[in-house]
């Protein structure tokens, strides 16, 4: 997979961990314990629609800014590999997902 297309810078953009009152979901993403830097997180709603995706960082990390509620998390990586998690977002927290491969 590449970030062509998509607009998103690859590898990511550098963020502070000031939420801002925001609520934030962020991550990485492993598999067999080792970072997985090629590919992309996607955020579902609670019905399962597509709401946004974001490269994955060289760390395997991801971060968006959700609205308060449950989401699901999809990562999609290379030779097919797909891993989804369910995780609650609140204002002015940072909600962090660990998605193993």
């Amino acid at each position: 997979m590449s970030a062509e297309g998509c607009g998103a810078p690859a590898g990511g953009v550098p963020l502070p961990q000031d939420t801002g009152g925001q609520a934030i979901v962020e991550g990485q993403v492993t598999r067999s314990g080792v970072a997985v830097p090629v590919g992309y997180a996607r955020l579902l709603d609670e019905g399962g629609d597509f709401v946004a995706e974001v490269p994955l960082g060289q760390d395997g990390g991801f971060r968006f800014f959700a609205a308060p509620g449950t989401w699901t998390v999809r990562v999609l990586a290379q030779d097919g590999l797909r891993a989804e998690q369910t995780v609650t977002a609140a204002y002015d927290h940072v909600t962090a997902v660990q998605v193993s491969m």
